[in-house]
């Protein structure tokens, strides 16, 4: 009996100074990266704290900020939370209260939510690599200062990135199996923003007749990137991993009656460039075609050919949905046979 409680005392003595070892290593790190912001003029706060003992460890930044060195805009909250289990400190949970403030140009806005908060997982490893993270957001309100109605919500926001295989990001530059392009590492990437509330001008701007509700019932988002390097802190601090491959397996809108839909594989060349086919689809696609015209993308004169042609097209489908191949090539992109100019130019690959 004796040696037990002697093995227990020893082992109890041991995770104490693992704990406040580790809590120390924690704060100091946390107090170094809050120096190194002040410094390079990105980010404050005004003090960090840390709690939880025994078993986690609560980091604590009291009225955090981040902003653009050049003014463009500013982030401010009155605290910020870091939890981790002191025998997980691989898996993080970050918390952010209602009440956040968001400075764009001259405009400031007020962020309020039921609840904000995100996990994350990583390796163990020194590098730190992202094994995985989601984050969500319930009932989103953002709200201009001074006013009383909102310019933005949403019922819910949902993000997620989770590692992958490398060999799921792969996609064959051609028919040719040899010019399948391998990156270093995949991941797959969600997104999902449902009953999403548009501000009212936005809305007049993109349907000056007033045929589409206020509100996107889903957007959601889902797809495969290949990347040059893992990513981890090393990759991070150098800048973000290059892009090589991208698959969409869903990116979808459905907005009152109206629908659309785009999937397709794309590689990314040294420079950034996508070169590939994404196929846009839509059953609604004549309520499309109106909503353009009054944006006076399209012309009274084209709607009827436009229409015409989009009839032809979509009699291929049972359902009379349209699809049409939005083409990247050589730094240009092209809507089927019409050219669309210079294509995006995507995170390109680090040398």
């Amino acid at each position: 009996m004796r040696k037990l409680i002697i093995l227990v005392l020893v082992a109890t003595l041991a995770y104490c100074g693992y704990w406040f070892y580790g809590a120390h290593k924690i704060e100091n790190g946390a107090r170094d990266m809050l120096a190194q912001a002040r410094q390079e003029g990105w980010g404050d706060a005004q003090s960090v704290s840390l709690a939880g003992f025994p078993s986690r460890f609560d980091l604590t930044f009291d009225k955090p900020e981040l902003k653009d060195r050049g003014g463009l805009w500013r982030w401010s909250a009155p605290f910020a939370q870091i939890f981790a289990l002191g025998y997980e400190p691989n898996k993080v949970i970050a918390y952010l209260p209602s009440g956040q403030m968001l400075h764009l140009g001259d405009k400031t806005y007020r962020l309020t939510q039921d609840d904000m908060r995100a996990s994350m997982t990583v390796g163990y490893s020194t590098a730190l690599p992202l094994e995985n993270a989601v984050a969500v957001v319930a009932s989103p309100v953002l709200t201009p200062q001074g006013a009383a109605k909102p310019e933005l919500s949403a019922d819910q926001l949902r993000l997620a990135i989770a590692r992958k295989d490398k060999a799921q990001g792969a996609i064959g530059a051609s028919a040719q199996a040899a010019d399948l392009v391998m990156p270093a590492a995949a991941y797959r990437l969600g997104a999902e923003a449902k009953k999403l509330k548009l501000p009212a001008d936005l809305l007049e701007r993109i349907d000056p007749k007033g045929t589409l509700p206020d509100t996107i019932t889903r957007l959601h988002f889902d797809a495969l990137m290949g990347t040059r390097e893992p990513i981890d802190r090393s990759a991070l601090e150098a800048g973000l991993p290059g892009l090589m491959t991208f698959a969409i397996s869903d990116l979808s809108l459905s907005w009152g009656d109206n629908d659309v839909s785009v999937e397709g594989n794309l590689t990314v060349d040294p420079s950034g460039y996508p070169d590939g086919t994404l196929t846009i689809r839509s059953a609604s696609w004549r309520n499309w075609v109106g909503i353009a015209q009054g944006m006076g993308l399209i012309g009274k004169d084209e709607v009827k050919l436009v229409t015409g042609i989009g009839a032809m097209l979509a009699a291929k489908n049972p359902d009379g949905a349209l699809e049409v191949p939005l083409i990247f090539k050589d730094g240009q992109m092209s809507l089927g046979p019409v050219p669309l100019g210079p294509a995006p130019q995507l995170v390109a690959q680090r040398q």
